[in-house]
């Protein structure tokens, strides 16, 4: 087990969504972020932390440009008491040349008039992007892709989208860390989520994406590689349905002809 404790967290939100707990430190040179899960009054009610690293893992066998997490069973300190609990990790993506800006601010400075953020994004050449986007976030029943969950890095007058970060509100998040919850979610159910670019209706904005791509078909060895380490804080039950869920909605995006 990791020994995080002396690592400082912080909120990184207070809403009805649930309180994030973050923290960063810089390791040989290079800057790493963590984060928790679900935390309030002194408990943890979720497994964003883990379904972040399962959301990376499953990005990258498809080859999608996904932000790489990993994580594992860590002790830390909250307010002085101490936890035992899942942290993800992800290296700072952004290098020393680049700055990164949030997709929404860039569209609101950069916009043309009635220029919707879908369009804007197809006019500054991140149709590719977005086509990924949109694609993962169905993947992943993902309900969190507000504007400031897409960045873009400027490095003088290049400007390229970076990975796609921020994932774990997906999936099983909202049915919380309880088996009995966990078990009744629908994974065939038109999710919606809080996306900035396009609608809603996650399977809506599959009828935005410009052609047909071909991604990487999962075989029984991927799926042991996307849960591998994750037996000890999820039960084979929860494991189960993530994996149908998963082989439920790439036969969907097969039968739409998004994938080949």
């Amino acid at each position: 087990m990791k020994d995080y404790r002396h690592l400082v967290w912080s909120f990184s939100s207070n809403s009805s969504g649930g309180q994030y707990l973050k923290s960063e430190a810089v390791i040989n040179g290079k800057k790493y972020y963590y984060k928790l899960s679900d935390f309030r009054y002194g408990t943890f009610f979720s497994h964003e932390s883990v379904l972040e690293v399962v959301a990376s893992r499953l990005g990258g066998l498809l080859g999608l440009p996904v932000l790489k997490y990993t994580g594992e069973l860590a002790k830390i300190l909250i307010d002085g008491r101490e936890y035992q609990t899942f942290v993800s990790k992800s290296l700072n993506y952004c290098k020393a040349t680049q700055t990164a800006i949030p997709l929404v601010t860039d569209y609101k400075v950069n916009r043309l008039q009635n220029e919707s953020p879908l369009n804007y994004c197809h006019r500054i050449g991140l149709t590719e992007f977005i086509d990924y986007l949109f694609i993962f976030d169905y993947f992943i029943m993902n309900i969190d892709r507000h504007g400031r969950n897409i960045e873009l890095l400027y490095d003088g007058n290049q400007v390229v989208p970076a990975p796609i970060f921020d994932n774990g509100r997906c999936l099983t998040a909202e049915c919380g860390n309880r088996l009995e919850n966990i078990l009744k979610w629908n994974y065939q159910e038109s999710s919606m989520g809080n996306t900035f670019v396009g609608g809603i209706y996650l399977e809506h904005n599959l009828n935005y994406i410009s052609k047909s791509y071909r991604l990487t078909e999962l075989s029984e060895t991927d799926y042991k590689h996307i849960f591998y380490g994750l037996g000890n804080v999820l039960e084979s039950q929860h494991i189960a349905i993530l994996k149908e869920a998963i082989k439920y909605r790439y036969n969907k995006l097969k039968d739409r002809g998004i994938l080949l």
